[in-house]
């Protein structure tokens, strides 16, 4: 008896047991059951988060794309008043449809009135008239101010647009810097003399530098030159083995202008680089058969004294 006993004790504690990890087990099965839920909660939320920030980013490109748009809009507008094609202002609460023209027919905007009162069909034509009475008033003033600017480009690239002059080389030096240029001193009629750099050592002896009378070109922009800053250039007949600094003509004076007969006008204070006169000019500067320093065939003319010539070299290129 006492082992039944003992034994029916111990299968009671055993069924407890056995209940205790029951309710574990259920307790443990609601916990996971739980976690699922949160996970599902979680990946959710992230969808959620990444779907918003896509949405933003298309927000910003919408907001770009329409900025540009706009801007292309405008410009197009601006290419079409300056090109004489009116613009008619869409009222409020109006619709626009567009018809197929051909592609050398402007295309003219059909506006659609909405329904409304006659009241406002009429304020909106008188709208329209003040418009066009303005934009009547712009297109003239553009008239007006086009002759204007076609004259100032009308004036074509040549010879006249150069400052040449007749100018005294008074003193010539090596270039401290530099073994190929000479820094010179030259008299071309002004207060004071102007300061050239030339590279004319390898053509040139220094002793016949000196004292030299020579045609400037005077009104390039002042280029540094190994530091030095040259505020003229020498004019010369040049080929690749060889060159020649023109002559005036005899009883020419510094400061007497190089004139060429057809080209008539007063040159430009200074030359435009980025404009590119000189190098337009410069192709037709030749010397002649009779080395006669010429523009097109018209020579380096001082009025009442003569023409420029180089020393030998004929059918040559100036620079």
């Amino acid at each position: 008896s006492r082992f039944l006993a003992r034994f029916l004790v111990k299968m009671a504690a055993n069924n407890a047991v056995l209940n205790r990890l029951e309710q574990k087990g259920a307790e443990a099965d609601q916990v996971i059951e739980y976690l699922k839920q949160q996970v599902a909660l979680l990946k959710e939320k992230a969808i959620l988060q990444a779907s918003l920030r896509e949405e933003k980013k298309l927000r910003v490109e919408n907001a770009k794309l329409k900025k540009e748009i706009e801007g292309l809009k405008q410009e197009l507008i601006q290419a079409e008043i300056r090109n004489g094609v009116k613009q008619i202002a869409v009222p409020p609460g109006t619709t626009v449809s567009t018809a197929s023209f051909s592609d050398d027919v402007p295309r003219p905007t059909a506006v659609a009135s909405s329904p409304g009162s006659k009241d406002q069909i009429k304020g909106e034509d008188e709208e329209k008239k003040k418009k066009e009475k303005v934009e009547k008033k712009g297109e003239k003033k553009e008239k007006k101010q086009q002759p204007a600017a076609g004259s100032s480009d009308a004036k074509s690239v040549d010879v006249s647009h150069l400052d040449l002059r007749v100018g005294c080389i008074i003193t010539a030096k090596k270039h401290p810097d530099a073994d190929t240029l000479y820094v010179e001193e030259v008299d071309v009629g002004e207060a004071s003399p102007r300061t050239v750099v030339s590279g004319l050592v390898k053509h040139v002896p220094l002793e016949q530098m000196q004292n030299r009378m020579a045609i400037l070109l005077c009104n390039l922009k002042p280029a540094k030159m190994r530091g030095v800053i040259s505020q003229a250039m020498v004019m010369c007949a040049s080929s690749p083995e060889k060159v020649e600094i023109l002559a005036p003509p005899a009883g020419a004076v510094p400061g007497d202008r190089i004139t060429f007969e057809g080209f008539p006008g007063d040159p430009e204070k200074e030359l435009n680089p980025k404009k590119k006169i000189w190098e337009q000019i410069q192709p037709d500067l030749r010397t002649n058969d009779q080395c006669v320093a010429t523009y097109k065939g018209v020579p380096f003319e001082v009025k009442g004294k003569g023409v420029c010539r180089a020393e030998t070299m004929a059918n040559s290129g100036i620079k």
